[in-house]
């Protein structure tokens, strides 16, 4: 039997000595509050109204839905 210990140790890992690359593009980007959406969105369809559009245009649809639903409490 021998005594003696002549493995080898195995070698560490390189461990890398490149700094981190800075990340350029960093997403700012929030979500726009609701009634923002919610008004713009209002202003859109307004104004769509006055144009003169073809029969059964999906928008001019989109704004009577959006009158019944903010006149419903006026009725």
């Amino acid at each position: 039997m021998r005594t003696d210990n002549r493995a080898r140790a195995a070698p560490e890992k390189a461990i890398s000595q490149r700094p981190t690359a800075p990340r350029l593009l960093a997403s700012n980007v929030r979500p726009a509050a609701l009634l923002d959406v919610m008004i713009e969105q209002i202003e859109y369809l307004a104004g769509h109204g006055v144009e003169a559009c073809p029969s059964g245009c999906a928008d001019c649809a989109r704004l009577e839905q959006a009158k019944r639903w903010l006149l419903t409490p006026f009725c």
